[in-house]
């Protein structure tokens, strides 16, 4: 079976992608290559069912450091656990492609992403996105590929598809979307405040870039499987499916119709049936089919159940969950008790259908979960009342505080209804920025934000293992909202900290910790660019047809019954973060634009709300904070100041009790715990780096006696000789009669002659 390889111009980049070539034992696989960047992305699906009620779909991103010819630096010199970029890149994969599979698909999945060539110029991950949707048109599996994902970024007043890393580093605007040929299914973007049209604009620049992205897979698989002599996925599905739905139908007819008769021998022979039906389907067709056949079996047998059991069980109980939901649906109802009388209510309903449909357990329970989901939406479309009883654009009790912690450097509550959030902000050295050791350009990070979610935060009990994905997707959408408000290295030369914990969830602990981030931030004296607030706000959507209403602040319940989870962070003036994932079929540019304007009003609220608790970024650093200074000497006198063997910078740590950096361009970073102290080091450092003139005064320290004079270090590794003649105003025999070694002594540079040696003389 040959290869087929595409080499297309793609927004200015030329891009290669072929299918057929590597990795053969996967379901599909794609290698896709861009300058000097190349990804293979593979897919494969198990062939029997996973008893689960969700999809087992996992996306794995291996970044290989061979790929940008570097060895890893760990004690076994192989990678480890994947750094955050390969989490994210896998999130934003993820989140893109899971909508597209069918809630009734439960096979196990895999995607696999291996980088395996880096040139530092082009990114990986819209690469590793478009490889993705390659290869799981090529495997098909059923799913509602292909789908395409971009990057648009801006470049003066161009829109930009795609930017290199250079490109993305200048502009104000790093927008991800993916989608397919009628929807958005994944936005994710981080700017600097740019304004909601704008935000709109780019969006639909990134749509035209999907479009084309999906023409073009379409077309890389329909030439392949023409030139192998295959039937398209969308046949072979087709002819399958056609083989084993009336079988399935009829089967699932007998079995729903045999229990409610309370004939368990007719529902046993019913069961029978159905799972004859992957018997003959197998046997029917060809080997090679073999796992298509069981995935589209499988499929097949939970939606027929499904259609069989609706119409019988519905009716029946969708008056009582309505009539639950409503009374529920008030403000004098916690989480807890809410969730208390609407399980009770399901769990009773279930217990009487499951004595009537013995049989069919599973089934029963989805159309339950199933019907209160319909309830709840429908309560909101055609009464507008939500679960807690809000109205759609009501945002919940907001309260702030700050300075809660003595120790600490700057600390922040943020509550919203049960969403309670604590971050804490930490100020440290230059030093103890963060390494990056991976295949990115930045080597380093100084503005860090860490996201927990402890079992506790829902009522729960279960292991802490470290973070998981979802903690490091939602640390970095916060850490990406307030990056463009932090001030540059230059004007405020800390590390930053940020650590949020989640104390309660009831929905958006993220846009909470964004909040609460930049209380703490203000709290401990970070100066934030024009003492600005960041805040943020999680959006919703129901939508049926054309009736749609928009949520603004939406709490857990909402979240998961929800067509869209829309998060928009960012100041007064304009948007710094956002983040969308579509769980509907459409999503039109119109309810796009309403929903950042909703945004907007909320935000300015909730940021109103926090300003209350603390205005602006106090006046100095925490008390409690080091004190650290930052300054500049020529690149040739990082060795004066070093000294041989580190001497001089070892003696001014040692005298001063400080830590002193220096960076290969000259910038020194001075840290202390006391000012003064720093203070002196630095002018001790200035001294120390310029060349020593006439009339420079220093307090030396006397190293070495002789019978002439006595020579005094004024700066590390620098000496001058105070001449017997000037040590005193009188006559002195012997200079150890005034002067010892150690003693320190104020002078005064007299002379320098063509040799550089240091005539001094003493000044008191």
């Amino acid at each position: 079976m040959g290869s087929k390889k595409l080499k297309i111009d793609f927004f200015d980049r030329s891009i290669e992608i072929e299918i057929g070539k590597v990795a053969k034992q996967a379901d599909g696989a794609a290698l896709v290559t861009c300058g000097g960047t190349a990804i293979l992305a593979t897919v494969v699906a198990s062939e029997d069912e996973k008893k689960a009620d969700f999809l087992p779909l996992t996306v794995d991103v291996e970044e290989r450091l061979y790929a940008a010819g570097k060895i890893p630096g760990s004690f076994f010199k192989r990678e480890g656990r994947p750094t955050d970029t390969a989490t994210l890149t896998a999130r934003i994969i993820d989140r893109s492609i899971r909508p597209c599979f069918s809630k009734y698909y439960r096979n196990e999945t895999q995607v696999v992403v291996t980088v395996l060539s880096a040139d530092k110029s082009n990114p990986p991950d819209m690469l590793a996105l478009f490889g993705v949707s390659a290869a799981l048109a090529l495997s098909g599996i059923p799913c509602d590929v292909p789908i395409g994902g971009v990057r648009v970024g801006l470049a003066g007043e161009k829109w930009v598809v795609n930017p290199t890393f250079e490109e993305q580093s200048a502009s104000p605007l790093n927008l991800v979307i993916a989608g397919n040929k009628s929807s958005i299914l994944m936005v994710e973007a981080g700017a600097d405040e740019v304004t909601e049209d704008m935000m709109t604009k780019a969006i639909a620049e990134g749509q035209n870039g999907v479009k084309k992205q999906i023409e073009i897979v379409e077309t890389l698989v329909r030439e392949y499987k023409q030139e192998n002599g295959e039937k398209s996925a969308e046949q072979l599905i087709g002819e399958v499916t056609d083989f084993v739905c009336p079988r399935y139908k009829n089967a699932a007819q007998k079995i729903s119709l045999a229990c409610e008769e309370g004939d368990l021998e007719k529902a046993e022979k019913g069961k029978e049936d159905i799972e004859n039906v992957v018997k003959e389907a197998s046997a029917f067709f060809p080997p090679s089919l073999r796992k298509l056949v069981k995935i589209c079996s499988s499929m097949e047998k939970s939606r027929s159940l499904n259609e069989a059991l609706e119409p019988r069980i519905k009716p029946l109980i969708k008056q009582r969950i309505q009539e639950t939901l409503l009374k529920t649906s008030a403000e004098n109802f916690s989480k807890k008790e809410r969730s208390i009388i609407v399980n009770d209510l399901l769990e009773g309903i279930a217990q009487e259908l499951i004595e009537r449909y013995p049989a069919l357990e599973k089934d029963v329970r989805e159309i339950l979960s199933e019907a209160k989901k319909e309830a709840l939406r429908e309560q909101i479309l055609n009464k507008g009342i939500r679960p807690d009883g809000r109205k759609a654009f009501n945002i919940r009790k907001i309260t702030c505080e700050v300075g809660l912690l003595p120790r600490t450097h700057g600390s922040a509550l943020f509550s919203r209804g049960e969403t309670q959030v604590l971050t804490i902000a930490t100020l440290g050295s230059y030093a103890e920025k963060q390494i990056l050791d991976d295949l990115g350009v930045e080597e380093y990070k100084r503005f860090l934000h860490h996201y927990n979610f402890p079992p506790y935060s829902t009522g729960e009990a279960s292991p802490m293992r470290g973070p998981k994905r979802r903690e490091i997707g939602h640390g970095a959408l916060a850490e990406r909202a307030l990056l463009p408000l932090i001030p540059g290295e230059e004007d405020f030369p800390y590390t930053i900290r940020l650590v949020s914990e989640v104390l309660e969830s009831n929905g958006s602990t993220s846009m909470a910790s964004v909040c609460a981030s930049s209380m703490a931030l203000m709290d401990a004296g970070v100066p934030l660019k024009n003492g600005k607030h960041v805040g943020g706000i999680a959006m919703g959507l129901v939508m049926e047809g054309e009736n749609y209403v928009i949520l603004s602040d939406i709490e857990g319940m909402e979240d998961a019954i929800g067509d869209m989870d829309f998060k928009v962070a960012g100041t007064k003036d304009g948007i710094t973060a956002l983040q969308m994932d579509v769980k509907c079929p459409w999503l039109s540019a119109k309810i796009m634009e309403e929903a950042l304007q909703q945004a907007s009003q909320g935000r300015l609220f909730i940021i109103k709300a926090m300003s209350q608790a603390i205005e602006g970024p106090r006046a100095e650093v925490s008390p409690g904070a080091p004190v650290i200074l930052n300054f500049e000497i020529p690149v040739d006198k990082i060795g004066d100041l070093i000294g041989p063997g580190g001497r001089n910078i070892k003696g001014l740590i040692e005298r001063y009790d400080v830590e002193i950096d220096v960076e290969n361009d000259g910038r020194v970073f001075v840290y202390g715990k006391d000012k003064d102290k720093v203070d002196a080091v630095k002018k001790q450092i200035e001294l120390l780096t310029k060349k020593p003139e006439v009339g420079d005064t220093f307090l030396g320290k006397v190293v070495k006696t002789t019978n002439f004079g006595a020579f005094v270090e004024i700066l590390p590794g620098k000496d001058g000789l105070l001449h017997i003649s000037k040590i005193s105003k009188e006559r002195i025999a012997r200079v150890e009669d005034v002067l010892n070694v150690g003693d320190e002594i104020p002078v005064e540079i007299e002379e320098i002659d063509d040799l550089g040696r240091i005539s001094l003389k003493r000044t008191s």
